[in-house]
């Protein structure tokens, strides 16, 4: 793991950047993170040891962060209301982050009774939170129709993919949030430092303590363990995998610790006060409700701090993104007012469209979040070779994905005559993920030769991306084949020269860093696949054929809305990620078994 100062964490000792030019140090990471021979199980006892020893290394990581220290200090008030409103979002969507785990199991077993039995116990735990947000002010229908952080959601998304994964998997990553409270006298103590160095109210205090003692009074810190123990033994290869997403858990973790400081969810908190909601409350919930579709730059402002440290302008940008026009002063400051017409100039808002030339004008829109994201002036005027390889391996992953997300929409979607033109789209992109991993290994020379591709963890942005792309085709085929068309239009159409915005940032790349070209080639190549194939006006074809069979309504819209605000954030963990050189890269290294 990379520690907010930036040295690389082994275990519980921390290592030098400048250390990964050893080329000894990927066998060393890896030699005892493997679990042996994949024809293996190991029963209960073992597993719960293993699992333990991966907490524990990731507690090192989480609460290394600088943001404890600075709260001990009794500094950042803001970064904690940034904690207690965005703990608020993540809490209120735990029914839909955890219940995947319980919904594809053979019969119900005794795993899966407790992990249905943990969704239900924490419902409601948001009541908690947000009954300290109203202790400083905030009113109760604002802070349940404000925006989770792009960062925020994220990590929703994270959670119920490996949730997906199956109840052992829900249990072991659940597990680590709850292990993180199990020492109750020093989390005693930290509840009742904020108090006695002024940084919140009493009143507030005990209203979020409350949700601590409740998980404890349930006996949540120990539901990892008897989910381990009613398993009785695990295959190797499982655990090594679950072990792997508790670790990409750790690593989300850390970076929504990363957008407290310099984030504006602070700011929003501290400006509730001043505001009234006016017209209709959100629908649906705002881990699921991508609409409106933002600029890059607002995704950033938010999650990681505008440009500009002008408070005036730091509020206005948290209420536009997080209201989206939907609130008006309740004093004279105006911030509710310059917020609205901010949301007016730069939101992407539609959310209908019938026919296909409207809903192409709707997903084109939507390439503003990823089209001005900073990775590309990173990677085309001051890049270097392992922040190319990072995102050439994040590509990899994403693209080797496709198999997961086409599959789930093929079995949701009803209608033989589009499901033929999934079936096509999947058959043409299937070896797509052999042909990255192929050519990232040959292009490589000598760099990273212990470290196979496909045993690199995905970074959990990544990772959320995907399940949120697998998760839409599940619960609304219509909304994936608008985000399908909007990922295959970022490619370019004939019409507007096919695939020249990418072979244009081609040129660019390879001019400042020319030693990457071997390796950028399956990139290209597969970009080269894609046009010929013809994806860009594919993408016409199929969303005519699904306005003239279906209506296309909000619902559908606002849900692939969501698509867009991950694609920020999968570009957005690679950028912050592998900007660090080589020890970046070789911090992917996994649990992994031999064969």
């Amino acid at each position: 793991m990379l520690s907010e100062e930036y040295s690389l964490l082994v275990d519980n000792t921390e290592v030098a950047l400048s250390a990964a030019d050893d080329p000894r140090l990927a066998g060393t990471l890896a030699r005892p993170i493997n679990l042996g021979r994949a024809d293996r199980c190991l029963p209960a006892a073992e597993v719960e040891a293993i699992v333990e020893a991966q907490y524990e290394a990731c507690l090192e990581f989480i609460y290394g962060h600088p943001v404890w220290q600075r709260f001990r200090d009794a500094e950042g008030q803001e970064a904690l209301y940034s904690y207690l409103l965005e703990s608020r979002h993540y809490l209120a969507a735990a029914p839909f982050r955890m219940a995947s785990g319980i919904t594809d199991a053979f019969r119900p077993s005794e795993l899966v009774r407790l992990q249905a039995h943990h969704v239900v116990e924490e419902a409601d735990h948001d009541r908690f939170f947000e009954n300290g947000l109203a202790e400083l002010g905030c009113p109760r229908d604002l802070v349940r129709e404000a925006r989770p952080s792009p960062v925020t959601v994220e990590w929703i998304h994270l959670m119920r993919t490996v949730a997906a994964y199956g109840p052992l998997a829900a249990a072991i990553c659940s597990g680590l949030l709850e292990f993180t409270a199990g020492d109750k006298a020093a989390v005693t103590g930290w509840h009742e430092h904020l108090v006695e160095r002024g940084m919140l109210p009493a009143e507030a205090v005990r209203a979020i303590f409350e949700h601590v003692e409740t998980d404890l009074g349930l006996g949540h810190g120990s539901n990892w363990r008897d989910a381990i123990h009613a398993a009785k033994v695990v295959p190797v290869a499982e655990l090594a995998d679950w072990l792997n997403a508790a670790t990409l858990v750790a690593e989300m973790i850390v970076r929504w610790l990363d957008t407290f400081e310099s984030g504006l969810a602070g700011d929003l908190v501290t400006t509730l006060p001043r505001l009234r909601l006016a017209g209709a409350a959100r629908r649906y919930g705002g881990e699921t409700d991508g609409l409106p579709v933002w600029p890059a730059e607002v995704y950033r402002s938010f999650a990681h701090g505008p440009l500009s440290e002008k408070p005036g302008v730091r509020r206005s940008l948290a209420v536009a993104y997080a209201f989206s026009g939907k609130v008006v002063d309740a004093d004279s400051t105006g911030i509710a007012e310059t917020a609205k017409n901010f949301v007016a100039r730069a939101a992407r808002d539609l959310d209908r469209g019938d026919s296909a030339e409207e809903l192409e004008k709707i997903v084109d829109g939507w390439l503003t979040a990823i089209d001005g994201h900073q990775l590309w002036s990173e990677l085309s005027q001051r890049t270097t070779f392992p922040l190319v390889y990072g995102w050439m391996v994040e590509n990899y992953h994403y693209v080797a994905g496709i198999w997961q997300h086409a599959g789930a929409a093929l079995s949701a979607c009803p209608d033989p005559v589009v499901r033929a033109e999934l079936v096509r789209h999947l058959t043409e992109e299937f070896d797509h993920g052999s042909m990255f991993r192929n050519g990232i290994e040959t292009g490589r020379g000598d760099r990273y030769q212990d470290l196979p591709v496909a045993a690199m963890r995905p970074l959990p942005t990544t990772v959320a991306f995907l399940g949120t792309l697998r998760e839409l085709s599940q619960r609304d085929w219509k909304g994936y084949v608008l985000a399908l068309a909007f990922l295959q239009r970022s490619l370019g159409t004939s019409e507007h020269g096919l695939g020249e915005r990418h072979e244009g940032f081609y040129r660019v790349l390879f001019g400042a860093l020319p030693e990457c070209m071997p390796v950028v080639a399956a990139m290209r190549q597969h970009d080269l696949e894609d046009t010929k194939l013809g994806h860009g006006d594919d993408s016409h074809e199929l969303l005519t054929l699904l306005t003239d069979r279906y209506e296309v309504g909000p619902e559908s819209v606002a849900a692939a809305a969501i698509v867009p605000q991950l694609a920020w954030s999968f570009l957005d963990g690679i950028w912050r990620h592998y900007r660090h050189g080589d020890a970046a890269v070789l911090q992917r290294v996994g649990w992994h078994v031999d064969g």
